[in-house]
């Protein structure tokens, strides 16, 4: 998170279920948000977790570790799919408000205080109804939040919003205090945005999905040369290395016919297996993140130490010579990692 003022994390809620919980929201309950200092239109708020639970109280103030400070009102009450979210959390969940934007409307660049509780909380945002001429920029970036997405975003750094759409903009935001659960999700998110913008950049754009069937990879599949991940079943964001890897070292005719386990009914799939790994490791060192990401406790038969050992202390580049016959490597050692192209012609 040090670099990141914004992150993406690793689910996907369901739009449509969102806006049928909020169309459930009446009118009343809506209340214009205190600091009008702060923005220019309408921004008004409505409490879904408040302290003690009253349906008028729409500040957000420190919890700490107190126990029942926050608690549902009833408005949450009538609306199921947002207690789903909610419980998606496996941490403590203070406060929760839904939070409009009309059209037309601005939120000036401000900061929040988010240092205040003794047990440090992230503040995240789940839009529920959007638009594409919604700018959202956090530390001078803009941040292009979808519906049913996940967002954590460092709101202690000038922030704004300015809403050029038709319609409201309505996000879902909770207060949530950290735990390890928590920074592993953050963590997990920073990982599939760096090596997503690297597999972009190469043409190989993991897209996200969800579906029901196992796969081979959990979370992972691929379809006709494309490569796609389901946030929620995604374990370690490295696999998609390792598959991005096998569609690399295929010839482009190979590769857009390539669908489901990529080893089944190839004969060269002891030699591709062999070049994905090491395309995978020179990956990932060009992204800047540990070899561990890749290699995992559960990955490669239990053999992913090793595999860390040969690359990085010994400098044994197992297959460097076939990446090389490929077109993709210089075969001597010294100039590996550094790859002379990403993908096989």
């Amino acid at each position: 998170m040090k670099n990141n003022p914004s992150i993406l994390l690793p689910t996907l809620f369901d739009p449509e279920k969102l806006k049928s919980d909020l169309a459930k929201i009446l009118p009343e309950a809506w209340i214009s948000h205190y600091r009008g200092e702060h923005y220019e239109g309408n921004w008004s708020v409505a409490p879904l977790r408040s302290v003690g639970g009253h349906p008028a109280v729409i500040y957000a103030t420190p919890a700490g570790p107190t126990p029942g400070f926050y608690k549902d009102t009833p408005i949450l009450q009538r609306c199921e799919y947002f207690q789903e979210v909610i419980q998606w959390f496996q941490c403590q969940v203070n406060g929760v408000r839904l939070m409009s934007l009309d059209a037309g409307a601005r939120i000036l660049e401000h900061t929040d205080d988010m240092d205040a509780s003794e047990v440090p909380e992230l503040r995240i945002h789940v839009p529920v109804l959007t638009n594409p001429d919604v700018d959202f920029w956090v530390a001078g970036q803009l941040v292009p939040m979808r519906e049913g997405e996940v967002w954590y975003a460092d709101f202690k750094l000038p922030h704004s919003v300015n809403n050029r759409g038709s319609e409201p903009r309505i996000h879902l935001v909770l207060d949530c205090s950290v735990n390890d659960w928590l920074l592993r999700q953050l963590e997990k998110g920073e990982q599939i945005a760096l090596i997503s913008q690297f597999l972009k950049g190469i043409g190989l754009e993991p897209k996200p999905q969800q579906w029901e069937a196992e796969t081979f990879l959990p979370g992972i599949k691929i379809e006709n040369g494309g490569l796609f991940y389901d946030p929620d079943k995604l374990v370690y964001p490295g696999d998609l290395l390792h598959e991005a890897g096998h569609l690399a070292v295929m010839t482009a005719e190979e590769r857009a016919l390539l669908s489901g386990n990529v080893g089944e009914g190839d004969e060269n799939a002891m030699g591709n297996e062999i070049a994905a790994i090491l395309w995978s490791y020179a990956a990932i060192k060009h992204i800047g993140l540990p070899p561990s990401v890749v290699f995992h406790e559960e990955g490669y038969k239990g053999q992913s130490d090793w595999f860390i050992s040969n690359f990085e202390k010994e400098k044994n580049y197992i297959g460097l010579p076939l990446l090389a016959w490929m077109g993709l490597a210089n075969a001597e050692s010294s100039a590996f990692p550094s790859m002379l192209r990403w993908l096989r012609q």
